[in-house]
């Protein structure tokens, strides 16, 4: 297991547990939580999803992180977030956003490169230059698109594992 997807078998178990729109949570202690809508269609595997960012206390998401093994994105906010949530279509997030890769050049283009591929979703509060590790205040998250596309529910951080709650049920009270 990578050092950058320390959620991978709580993901795979759920995955395996869950019955088919997949919407996977993650929350460190009462910062926040992010969810990934799927639709459970098999071409959920093709592209980001988007993602639902909920946060508890009075700083909003400003850096999203999506991070693989092999490449990274930098989702980092050109305004500031109120009422404590907003969805971003992390496959064209819009406006709203400025796209860099790893090494911080402008990027237009954010595609998975396999629905196997495992990645590790962070949003933070605070922004840092590329090459700095970001602090994912609010919350992060691992996960495969490919995952996306076989399940249908909500993939929910508890703790250390995860667990499978209704759509209804997200997110979970701060």
């Amino acid at each position: 297991m990578s050092a950058h997807h320390p959620r991978r078998t709580a993901l795979r178990l759920a995955a395996v547990a869950a019955p088919a729109t997949l919407l996977l949570t993650g929350c460190l202690s009462g910062q926040g939580h992010v969810g990934l809508h799927a639709s459970g269609h098999f071409t959920a595997g093709q592209k980001f999803p988007t993602a639902q960012i909920t946060w508890c206390g009075d700083a909003p998401p400003a850096q999203i992180d999506l991070v693989s093994d092999d490449h990274s994105w930098r989702l980092t906010a050109t305004e500031e977030f109120t009422g404590g949530e907003v969805e971003v279509d992390l496959s064209a997030p819009g406006e709203a956003w400025e796209i860099t890769d790893g090494d911080g050049r402008a990027a237009y283009r954010v595609v998975p490169a396999s629905p196997e591929t495992e990645y590790t979703l962070g949003v933070s509060t605070e922004t840092v230059e590329a090459g700095d590790e970001p602090s994912h205040d609010v919350a992060d998250l691992a996960f495969t698109t490919g995952a996306l596309a076989a399940e249908d529910g909500v993939y929910a951080s508890d703790g250390d594992e995860g667990r499978m709650v209704s759509a209804e049920e997200f997110p979970p009270e701060c």
